[in-house]
């Protein structure tokens, strides 16, 4: 049975990860994994990236994020599909224009309607 990071933090989650996209898929390849998921704070900031250097690894991408709760707390996503993007990267939009300008967190999930 084979692992599977699904947890992974970029260099775009600031304090959070250290290694941009493209180094996180090429060490998924380098120890075999066949997948891996890319969870940025309160964003998809590196999925794009992320997701050409696992395919062009052999990795399967995985792509989420970590939500940022209003009680501190914090859940991480992650999607199944392209409606699953879709709808995560509405509920990120809503986010931030509902927070002040600079502040990364407070993201509140329980007035959405949408599923993932």
């Amino acid at each position: 049975m084979s692992y599977i990071e699904l947890h992974a933090c970029s260099a775009f989650s600031f304090l959070r990860g250290g290694s941009f996209p493209e180094q996180l898929a090429q060490v998924a390849a380098e120890l075999e994994m066949p997948a891996m998921a890319l969870l940025d704070r309160n964003g998809v900031y590196g999925a794009q990236r992320f997701s050409v250097a696992a395919r062009e690894h052999n990795v399967c991408a995985i792509i989420g994020c970590e939500l940022s709760m209003e009680d501190g707390s914090v859940l991480p996503v992650l999607v199944e599909n392209r409606t699953g993007y879709k709808n995560l990267c509405e509920l990120l939009t809503d986010a931030h224009l509902r927070s002040e300008k600079a502040q990364c967190g407070g993201t509140s999930c329980r007035n959405s309607q949408k599923g993932s």
